[in-house]
């Protein structure tokens, strides 16, 4: 397995030398610096999905084409919709924040996001920065941020739909529409509905198919109210219904999950080169959940339903402007934390301000970058967070890159109030990274490598108290700032246009472990990537990816092993007509029998048929 994926980048280097100098469309990236910035001038390291990057690779869900990404592993409790978390750079499922039109959906109450509710037909682009940056962002961002940007308003009238079909039941229906109204504002709406029958999620005694149906909408406004002034308004809502499996039990179990995010805008021009810009987030969460409890050794058996509530309140007031000594950033925020439902937390609100300052030069061939934030969190106290980085261009083409950050994760409510097993005196999870990137970009070809060395202090683990807390006659799990990690690792991406093919490859070798013990931190492999290829010819399209990832453990000991696997999906296009192409995916071509998380099933080989419909 390790043989087969250093060979997915050694495989596409040399043919570099083969490609013709087209010039490349300056792309914009604004994550990276919490404003648009030319992908030229991005000092981190970053990967960008377009509209077209998601049609063509025909993947069911949002976690799913995370695990083409450099940098991502992915763990997943059975088919779509099911319980997911995505590694960054091989840190903790919590330790990548992600946002929504630049609201926060990272759950308060699980300390991560529920990525398998947010549908991509909804989505325009997805932004991923790897390596810390609790600079700009605040907690959660040790090992990066995931931004997913819903469709965008547009000047000229647009519209489009699709409709798919396939394996498992699946059903598919998406639709968008954009432009200007009469009264001057730009809008876009988009709808996405999906249903599976699924399969059968947990190998246990009680086989059955557990399906997933959502369905969800977005929305988009801007209006240039005065000269200079911009209004903005977007949101996005999910509602759906995951049937899942705890494998001892014939009864069906399911989860009801409500989730939405709205926000609104001002953008002003202020003098000739400062811009403001505020901002009022809210996201929110409903989670029901409907289970059977066998009546073992842990319970008395039947019904056992749950339900818990989130409110994240965002506020937030940025300046960016040019000053004598180069690009100036103030930012100030406030984010409001409230729970409920029937769990009982200990404490159900909490809230965090916070003041950042930033500052970058460009100096002929240099470029340097200094950010500096003080979060203050009423739960736990301060935290500094902060990052130095170094560019310089070596050539037109070719450009090194240098930087040290600091980064922390406040812990859940779940970690901290828990009833019975919370831990109010846990501290936040720190970390301290440093990373070396080399980066070519010309014509038609692009390449990079980055080498990380991330540690991460005081991380938050459940572990058995040895202490019947409850009276059952059990002892019982509690978190603590047990444990230490490094995460070291190189990533290596590539890019190539050769004619009527494009060509891509991505690998991280890596080192996620717990220093106390030495081991390979849960579900996280020392080799994983992906190779594709894509060619058009007239009216057809095909593609080709490969993902492969090494083995992976289960177990803190490191002894109960999930084996490493490799897929291929093949993608085969037609062009119907000038605005209709029908499409058709078949995933795990050769039926690989694999595991994400021990215990699990996942798809085996399946097809998906879509037509769509966008005019020009």
């Amino acid at each position: 397995m390790k043989q087969n994926l250093i060979a997915l980048a050694v495989f596409g280097l040399p043919l570099a030398a083969f490609a013709a100098d087209e010039p490349m469309l300056g792309e914009i990236i604004v994550t990276a610096a919490r404003l648009p910035q030319s992908i030229d001038r991005v000092l981190n390291d970053v990967t960008v999905i377009n509209r077209e990057d998601i049609d063509r690779s025909g993947q069911a869900s949002l976690t799913e084409l995370m695990q083409t990404l450099p940098g991502v592993e992915i763990t997943q409790s059975g088919g779509i919709g099911s319980v997911s978390s995505v590694f960054l750079r091989g840190g903790n499922g919590g330790h990548a924040l992600v946002l929504v039109d630049g609201v926060r959906v990272t759950s308060a109450t699980l300390g991560s996001t529920r990525l398998e509710h947010i549908p991509l037909g909804l989505v325009e682009r997805i932004e991923v920065v790897r390596g810390p940056m609790s600079h700009l962002y605040g907690s959660e961002a040790i090992s990066g941020v995931i931004q997913i940007f819903t469709r965008r308003p547009t000047e000229k009238p647009q519209y489009g739909a699709a409709v798919g079909i396939g394996s498992y039941g699946r059903e598919d229906v998406a639709a968008y529409a954009g432009g200007v109204n009469e009264n001057g504002w730009r809008y876009s709406l988009a709808g996405s509905y999906k249903q599976l029958d699924g399969f059968n999620a947990k190998k246990g005694d009680y086989p059955d198919r557990d399906g997933y149906r959502s369905h969800s909408a977005s929305f988009h406004l801007e209006r240039d109210v005065t000269a200079g002034h911009t209004l903005m308004a977007q949101g996005m809502a999910t509602q759906a219904r995951t049937q899942f499996d705890n494998g001892v039990t014939p009864f069906d179990n399911h989860s009801d999950v409500q989730m939405g995010n709205v926000g609104v805008g001002l953008k002003s021009q202020i003098g000739g080169s400062w811009s403001s810009t505020l901002r009022v987030n809210l996201a929110n969460e409903d989670i029901k959940s409907y289970r059977y409890l066998d009546a073992g050794w842990w319970g008395p058996g039947g019904p056992s339903n749950s339900h818990i509530t989130m409110n994240q309140r965002e506020y937030g007031w940025q300046l960016d402007g040019q000053a004598g000594l180069g690009d100036l950033q103030l930012l100030a925020e406030r984010i409001e934390q409230e729970v409920g439902g029937d769990v009982g937390y200990d404490k159900k609100l909490r809230s965090r301000n916070a003041l950042m300052l930033g500052w970058r030069r460009e100096l002929g061939r240099h470029d340097l970058a200094v950010n500096v934030r003080r979060d203050e969190d009423s739960q736990f106290g301060g935290e500094n967070t902060g990052v130095a980085s170094y560019g310089y261009r070596l050539n037109d083409a070719w450009r090194a890159v240098a930087a040290y950050g600091t980064a922390f994760k406040a812990p859940s409510f779940d970690d901290l109030y828990w009833p019975g097993q919370g831990n109010p005196n846990l501290r936040p999870e720190t970390s301290r990274n440093l990373e070396l990137g080399l980066r070519y970009r010309q014509g038609g070809r692009e390449f990079g490598a980055t080498a990380y060395e991330n540690k991460v202090r005081d991380l938050i683990q459940w572990a058995d108290s040895g202490v019947d807390l409850d009276g059952d006659g059990w002892t019982d799990w509690l978190p603590s700032n047990v444990a230490a990690a490094r995460l070291r690792g190189l990533t290596l991406t590539w890019r190539e246009r050769l004619g009527s093919f494009a060509l891509r490859a991505n690998l991280d070798i890596q080192n996620p472990e717990n220093t106390d013990t030495g081991k390979l931190l849960l579900l996280r492999s020392r080799h994983h990537g992906s190779m594709g290829v894509d060619w058009v010819g007239g009216a057809w399209t095909a593609s080709a990816d490969l993902i492969g990832q090494g083995k992976r453990y289960s177990d803190q000991g490191n002894t109960e092993k999930l084996s490493g696997y490799w897929l291929l999906n093949l993608g085969l296009g037609y062009q119907l007509a000038q605005e209709w192409k029908i499409e058709a995916r078949l995933a795990n071509a050769f039926d690989r029998d694999y595991e994400l998380a021990e215990g699990y099933n996942t798809p085996g080989r399946n097809i998906f048929v879509q037509l769509r419909y966008v005019p020009r």
